[in-house]
């Protein structure tokens, strides 16, 4: 077993015996920084084995017992992926459950990769049947727990980083494939620049997918407004939606109700 795998066997086991425990408490303990607590922490609540409180986690007593292979196999992208799901969680959450309350029953939606789409499935109505398409295995995962989702996805080569599935040919898919709403998440967003990724590869389908559905809603936390990443996909003004929390700057809000697209805060 590699030394991290021991490490978050050992952060299970010692919240399991210890109920909960501050994350300064846990760095302590193991030796490393608060920052490695963090993600080792959110590959546990990944697992649904704990879930963070604030400042520090609690040991979910359902999920017994803890086994060594469940941390098997793990991945420096599955610790980057799994850092930003925990970086401005409480906002992304609140995001979430705002655009999941959109979703409305029979609804056909298309759900972006990323880690707000991960906190977007979790809060989505269980009392309804709808049907998502979707191209990232976070997303994949999350919905197929659900029996009231009719799931549409499509391979391609895999990226552990982000978790999304690259099709080379993202509009043949979608030329055939139609949704209500689709939610897309960016890495920034810039008045001037427009809404951006960090990596290529995402930005056709981001941008087929917009264009095949009716309404298109951007999900961002407030800390990628006036960032801008290397690839452009889109324009603020293309998006019908943009949901986001109110720490959101002032003159930004004026942009973009100013492009005619409707601001949600929360």
């Amino acid at each position: 077993m590699m030394r991290r795998e021991k490490r978050i066997q050992d952060l299970a086991d010692f919240l399991k015996m210890n109920n909960a425990c501050s994350i300064g408490e846990l760095a302590k303990k193991f030796s490393v920084s608060e920052m490695t607590v963090r993600r080792d922490l959110a590959i546990l609540e990944s697992k649904r084995v704990i879930r963070f409180i604030h400042g520090g986690a609690v040991f979910n007593p359902s999920y017994d017992p803890v086994h060594m292979d469940d941390f098997s196999g793990l991945q420096d992208s599955d610790y980057l992926f799994n850092q930003q799901i925990v970086k401005n969680k409480d906002d992304k959450i609140a995001i979430a459950k705002k655009a999941a309350s959109l979703i409305e029953p029979e609804e056909s939606v298309m759900i972006d990769s990323g880690t707000t789409m991960t906190y977007l499935c979790r809060e989505i109505d269980n009392t309804f049947s709808f049907t998502a398409i979707c191209w990232s295995l976070n997303v994949l995962v999350e919905l197929s727990k659900r029996q009231n989702c009719k799931l549409i996805s499509y391979g391609g080569y895999f990226h552990s980083q982000t978790k999304m599935f690259e099709n080379p040919y993202p509009s043949d898919f979608i030329k055939y494939t139609r949704a209500s709403k689709v939610f897309v998440s960016a890495g920034g967003v810039h008045p001037q620049l427009g809404v951006t990724t960090p990596l290529s590869y995402e930005s056709g389908t981001k941008r087929t997918a917009i264009e095949a559905s009716k309404t298109s809603i951007l999900l961002v936390d407030a800390s990628k407004f006036g960032k801008i990443c290397t690839t452009h996909f889109a324009n603020i003004e293309d998006f019908d939606i943009i949901i986001t929390n109110d720490k959101l700057d002032a003159s930004m809000k004026d942009e973009i109700v100013n492009r005619g697209v409707k601001l949600i805060l929360v």
